[in-house]
């Protein structure tokens, strides 16, 4: 598949997370950039461990995209500190193969004075994004410009003085400053990521964690994706799909939702039914999502994402495509994700029951909207794949569920500290 690399799966990251903010995107890179250059001033790191570092300085301020409206990042930056610093480091560690690297996250917003005090397995390379971010936040709030005497004249309180004299050497040999300047910043990200190999845990963590990020619009939906990947993946594996059909059956299963982080929350959550204009917009998380994967992920994948709401019979959307259009998989996934909204529980309705959810799958594979080779496993097999899935959900959600409460418990102590 074509997310091999850092760089395919960044970019899906990059692409999804724009469709939330895109001004904390660009932060999240700027900020990446100049923490990558420094790194390699230093010549001490190996290619894996400055990805990673990069990695962690670009996604460091995931934990901002659960707020809505934020349009300037700098002052959201300087005003809401240690909310988005531990949920980003629960999130980075919990969700993604840099768990070992999250501390770096939690203590980025600390001052250097007081980072000193706190045991960090990470310091330098903290203290490294501490001042990257900042760099970005003060440019921001500068229209662009940099004033070095500012973060001079701050050395040993806000910032570390080897982080700040590293930086003026790197910018130095590299031009941190003009590539910033001028947009080729991105190409140098692009070049570093895209000589970085995945393995396929690595690849399945990044994107269970963007899967995680649609929390921010939608509980609900989280569990529904999750759910729609077991049940595809079961009736995948029941009616014995290929290994390569069944990675892709994941992978489609899994991403098929994520055009919704582009959906008003106020939609998405509607607690009623929808009028027609709602919608026409909740029907284009589909359009969206095959933006967001073309050009990246195999076809194969793409399409079963994007198809997952046309049916046997032409009624679908968005491209009324009829059975002669849609693969055996593309099929599957549409019948797990009717099973998986029958089942789960939404804004607007409680879970159905065993019998009302075998009617309504019945019905539709009787008047041709959905496989009928897919409906009658699913029949066969109804109560094993709920009782595998309802294993399965233990785990998944509990932690989610886990993360959250370890949010409430550790969050008034960070808030304690005060901002810097």
């Amino acid at each position: 598949m074509g997310i091999s690399t850092c760089k395919g799966i960044y970019e899906i990251i990059r692409r999804t997370l724009s469709m939330v903010n895109r001004n904390i995107v660009n932060h999240g890179e700027v900020v990446g950039y100049i923490v990558s250059k420094m790194l390699e001033y230093e010549r001490v790191y190996t290619h894996a461990e400055i990805v990673n570092y990069t990695m962690v300085a670009m996604l460091h301020d995931i934990g901002m995209y659960r707020e809505e409206n934020i349009k300037n990042v700098a002052d959201f930056e300087n005003i809401v500190v240690w909310e988005h610093s531990v949920y980003g480091y629960l999130f980075l560690k919990y969700f993604t193969p840099l768990g070992n690297l999250a501390d770096i996250v939690l203590y980025h917003h600390l001052a250097y004075k007081k980072l000193k005090t706190v045991e960090s397995k990470h310091e330098h390379i903290t203290e490294c994004l501490a001042l990257a971010d900042q760099m970005d936040t003060y440019m921001q709030q500068k229209s662009g410009m940099m004033d070095k005497s500012y973060f001079i004249n701050n050395v040993d309180v806000r910032f570390s003085r080897a982080a700040l004299e590293l930086f003026f050497k790197a910018d130095a040999r590299y031009g941190i400053l003009k590539h910033l300047s001028d947009g080729s910043y991105k190409d140098e990200i692009n070049e570093l990521l895209d000589k970085f190999e995945l393995n396929e845990r690595e690849r399945r963590a990044y994107l269970d964690m963007l899967v995680y990020t649609i929390d921010f619009r939608s509980e609900f939906t989280v569990i529904h994706t999750m759910s729609t990947v077991n049940f595809a993946q079961q009736l995948g594996r029941l009616m014995r799909l290929s290994s390569v059909d069944l990675k892709n059956l994941y992978y489609g299963a899994l991403l098929h939702d994520l055009g919704k982080l582009a959906i008003p929350v106020e939609i998405l959550e509607s607690p009623g039914r929808l009028n027609d204009a709602d919608m026409e917009i909740m029907r284009s998380h589909v359009t969206i999502t095959r933006e967001i994967l073309d050009g990246i992920v195999d076809d194969a994948i793409r399409d079963i994402a994007a198809r997952h709401h046309e049916k046997l019979d032409g009624s679908g959307y968005p491209a009324g495509l009829t059975e002669k259009d849609l693969t055996f998989p593309q099929q599957i996934v549409a019948v797990a994700d009717i099973l998986s909204a029958l089942y789960g529980k939404r804004s607007y309705k409680e879970s159905f029951d065993a019998d009302k959810i075998k009617d309504i799958l019945r019905s539709d594979a009787d008047n041709g909207k959905i496989s009928r080779r897919a409906v009658d496993c699913l029949m066969r097999n109804y109560d094993t794949i709920i009782k595998n899935y309802e294993k399965e959900k233990a785990n998944t959600v509990g932690l989610y569920l886990m993360i959250k409460q370890k949010y409430d418990e550790i969050i008034p102590g960070f808030r304690a500290l005060g901002n810097n």
